[in-house]
């Protein structure tokens, strides 16, 4: 018994950064090897970022097409300007977004240490993330989600903070790491709602009440909140739009709505965006020549209306179809994104499992799926590895839930909170890129539930 413990390898947190970094590092080095092409790391949005980025090099201003930007936050195009500046987009961003998802492996274990006091429990919760294939993938494609994850991570890990030492200084800083978080992906912009909510059910479990976590709930709110006022302010003074971005009702014309309509009428989604004029501007004008003297306010508000009206006529078709984005962000795996950065070939394959959610929603054909991903064995040989990867990262988090050890408390139940919330609007489009940002959320549970698996075990591989 000795003996075995001689061998055990002494698994520390900078082997675990060392692990993800290589990792990290090693995929956009291959790609390009074998590629010698760096457009390959963009993604579909890539372009809409990099517009309003290049008006703030040259005019100093948040413009598109000449007008003010309503579409975009300003945070990713804020943190691609150094690689912009320097001519080397790709060479300067992919190793920042590299250093940025390191970070969030420390902040990783740096919560899990908060949370369960035990040092190994946290290097494994950072190692699961650390080799998590959809984390190491997103880190060298130029889209928004690993900066976002990051700045998600750091807002997490100073509230979980606060809950033990009641700081005004991690306050703060959750509320700025939140705030910019927002900045990046507009997506968490109500999370200061539920996350003030909780910090006032706190405030009052105990008698008598707690007079300043009331007050320090009040602070978070308004500093957030005030701080995307001032975008919404900037948006209105010069466009007239009162929202925080314009992406949410674009959304709600081009996906939700179409979704709707593809469904209830049985045309394919790819006609349909088409149809309502999504593909481009001189496209949606023709269908729409009213609004070719409209602002750009008044077109995504009409946008906005039009798409409630096609979810309001058919709510049960919409939440089907919502229903489906969730489950692709909770089960897609990133086999064909990957398969696609060496060979473009696997553009048209069909993945059994990012599938999965329509089968399950009854919007496809099983048999027809099967058939069509029989059709490129590679593919269907990924996805079943990754699959089975991310099947034991949920199994972890099924026996950390489930076991009478897990303390369900103020810290936990943010983190909960935060993976339904961010689950649930993910809805909207729904895809495996979307599971990054609640990734570090199920390696926390993960690493915890997989520890009483392997310590449960191991005192049978002793006396065996």
């Amino acid at each position: 018994m000795n003996e075995r413990k001689n061998f055990r390898f002494s698994f520390t947190i900078l082997a675990v950064l060392l692990i993800g970094c290589l990792l990290r590092l090693a995929v956009p080095t291959l790609v390009f090897i074998f590629t010698q092409d760096l457009k390959i790391f963009y993604g579909n949005d890539t372009g809409s970022f990099m517009q309003p980025a290049f008006q703030l090099i040259e005019h100093g201003k948040f413009f598109n097409n000449g007008q003010p930007e309503l579409f975009r936050t300003p945070g990713y195009p804020l943190f691609l300007i150094p690689g912009m500046l320097l001519g080397h987009l790709e060479i300067v961003t992919i190793p920042m977004q590299i250093f940025l998802d390191c970070f969030t492996i420390y902040l990783i274990y740096k919560i899990a240490l908060h949370l369960f006091k035990v040092e190994k429990i946290a290097t494994l919760c950072a190692f699961l993330y650390a080799i998590e294939p959809l984390a190491v993938l997103r880190s060298s494609i130029l889209m928004s989600e690993s900066l976002f994850t990051t700045l998600l991570s750091l807002f997490l890990y100073q509230l979980i903070v606060f809950f033990d030492s009641r700081s005004w200084k991690h306050l703060i800083f959750a509320a700025i790491a939140l705030t910019a978080s927002i900045y990046v992906r507009p997506i968490a912009y109500y999370l200061p709602f539920p996350i003030a909510a909780i910090l006032l059910v706190k405030s009052s479990i105990k008698k008598p009440i707690n007079k300043l976590l009331i007050i320090q709930s009040c602070v978070f709110f308004m500093v957030t909140m005030s701080s995307l006022g001032i975008w919404q302010l900037r948006n209105y003074i010069q466009t007239g739009y009162s929202g925080f971005t314009a992406v949410s009702d674009y959304n709600l014309y081009c996906y939700n709505g179409a979704s709707v309509i593809s469904r209830e009428k049985n045309i394919p989604f790819k006609k349909v965006f088409e149809q309502l004029g999504c593909t481009e501007r001189e496209k949606y004008f023709t269908i729409h020549p009213e609004q070719q003297q409209w602002s750009q306010a008044q077109i995504y508000i009409y946008m906005g209306k039009e798409g409630k009206k096609m979810i309001q006529s058919h709510p049960f078709t919409y939440s089907i179809y919502h229903l489906e984005g969730m489950l692709a962000t909770l089960i897609e795996t990133p086999g064909k994104r990957y398969l696609r950065l060496f060979s473009s070939s696997f553009e048209k394959s069909v993945s059994l499992v990012n599938q999965m959610p329509k089968v399950l929603t009854g919007t496809a054909n099983f048999t027809k799926v099967i058939e069509l991903a029989k059709k490129s064995p590679i593919l269907l040989g990924v996805d079943a590895i990754l699959l089975l990867l991310l099947c034991t990262y949920y199994l972890g988090v099924g026996v950390a839930l489930l076991s009478k050890k897990f303390v369900i408390n103020m810290p936990v139940i943010t983190l909960f909170s935060v993976a339904v919330y961010l689950v649930t609007l993910s809805g909207v489009v729904g895809a495996n890129r979307f599971r990054l940002t609640i990734m570090p959320i199920i390696c926390l549970l993960a690493g915890y539930g997989l520890w009483l698996i392997v310590d449960k075990i191991k005192p049978k591989n002793i006396q065996e």
